[in-house]
């Protein structure tokens, strides 16, 4: 199954991959490509013990209707070999994705408390602790309800570990820290600042930072470091602080904009992906994630003009990050390994009609898809002509129901459940010639 689909007026645009496959059979194609890569991200299952399920919500109420839908297992403890068995998965695919980074590529590998302790081990192992670049902990969510009652403090974090090639570098951002008044002083140009002990700073970087007119000294003769201020959108002085390892400022998904939360099980924020790309790629850069889930991964490259790889294993995470990754506007080239199964041809009936003179083409049935397009096949690949996907949010926007026929003759229609099914649309009519008996 190939498809290609995003927007054909733009054929110098960034072209991102989604596979419907293994992360280990992408890594070792990739580098028999000899494929460089920037940024690997890996948010793979965490052995929790668990079998996660996708919703998709299809109307607005809270209690409307809901489609339920196996999206992957993370259930190791019943399987022989345990833990084990869980390592003996992820560690070959780690060794495989890092021997893709380029001299200035690092790997990110996002976990919780199971398993994070044992993958810095795994990664001290193939890459070595000289590489280990970062432990970043961020706050997936507040301590409320069950976890604040269970008698140990709440386990409200995830862990990121980051590892680099020699070369690499990371550009940590800047974050603003509203400064209460009273700790606002003005220097002698009349520009706001607070000030901090010079703690370890040296000689030669004091005298540097003087030059810079950035050190205040007291009437005791004690040294300061200015850091000047800056407003922030409500106009509140601000201090402009570089964000360090402990992430407390991205909010979790459910703070998210209803339109990005997809339903499906473990999304990661946008905002999450963006702060780990920006800070360690530039644009044109390639990221590769060897375990989509929803795709955020790549919405969060094409937002940045990064391109973006992506493989899963579910038939379900191709199907919801594809249908994301078209409302975003990107250009996607889907396929799948031959050796991964096909995803499920729809157990509901297909159907669609030419319609408006047969000008437009009408998808009958079923009713609410995830998504559909409409185009032609080439060279076994669908080639998009036009596509909608349903809109998620408070009140979902279902996707359109009427196509231009152009010279579409395949439409391919993709469920919640993750299954893809194709058929022929119907050919034109033939007209009998005016004046024909």
């Amino acid at each position: 199954m190939v498809e290609v689909a995003g927007d054909p007026g733009d054929p110098g645009g960034i072209e991102h991959r989604l596979v419907h496959g293994d992360g280990l059979a992408l890594a070792r194609s990739l580098a028999q490509a000899k494929e460089t890569v920037d940024l690997v991200y890996v948010d793979p299952p965490y052995a929790s013990d668990r079998d996660y399920v996708a919703e998709s919500r299809l109307d607005g109420p809270a209690d409307g209707r809901v489609v339920r839908t196996h999206a992957y297992e993370d259930t190791w403890s019943s399987r022989a070999g345990g833990l084990g068995a869980y390592l003996d998965m992820l560690a070959p695919r780690l060794e495989a994705l890092t021997e893709l980074l380029s001299p200035k590529g690092t790997i990110w590998v996002h976990l919780d408390w199971r398993a994070a302790y044992l993958v810095r081990a795994i990664l001290d192992e193939i890459l070595g602790r000289d590489a280990f670049l970062n432990e970043i902990v961020w706050r997936r969510a507040p301590n409320l309800g069950r976890q604040a009652t269970s008698g140990q403090f709440g386990r409200t974090l995830d862990t990121i570990v980051v590892y680099g090639k020699p070369g690499a570098t990371l550009e940590p951002p800047t974050r603003l820290e509203p400064i209460d008044e009273a700790a606002i002083r003005w220097d002698d140009e009349g520009r706001p600042f607070t000030s901090a002990p010079r703690g370890d700073y040296t000689d030669a970087s004091i005298a540097k930072l003087d030059a810079e007119g950035r050190v205040h000294r007291t009437s005791s003769g004690r040294v300061y470091i200015k850091y000047f201020l800056v407003k922030d959108e409500a106009g509140v002085w601000c201090r402009e602080r570089r964000v360090d390892a402990l992430w407390t400022d991205v909010a979790p998904l459910r703070h998210a904009i209803a339109s990005e939360r997809t339903g499906y099980p473990t999304q990661k924020p946008r905002a999450l992906l963006e702060r780990i790309i920006k800070c360690a790629t530039l644009p044109g850069g390639l990221v590769v994630d060897a375990f989509a889930g929803s795709g955020t991964t790549a919405v969060a490259a094409n937002a940045l003009g990064r391109r973006a790889i992506l493989a899963d294993r579910s038939a379900v995470a191709i199907a919801t990050a594809r249908a994301r990754l078209l409302r975003d506007g990107a250009r996607l080239r889907i396929e799948r390994f031959d050796d991964t199964p096909a995803p499920p041809i729809s157990t509901d009936p297909i159907r669609v009609e030419r319609v408006r003179d047969e000008k437009e083409i009408r998808l009958v049935e079923p009713r609410e898809p995830l998504a559909w397009a409409v185009g032609a096949m080439k060279d076994e690949a669908f080639h998009c002509a036009w596509h909608s996907e349903r809109t998620p949010g408070t009140r979902p926007v279902p996707a359109a129901r009427e196509a231009p026929a152009s010279k579409a003759a395949h439409a391919r229609v993709w469920g919640d459940d993750g299954s893809v099914t194709t058929v022929a649309i119907p050919p034109p009519a033939r007209h009998a010639p005016a004046g024909a008996p």
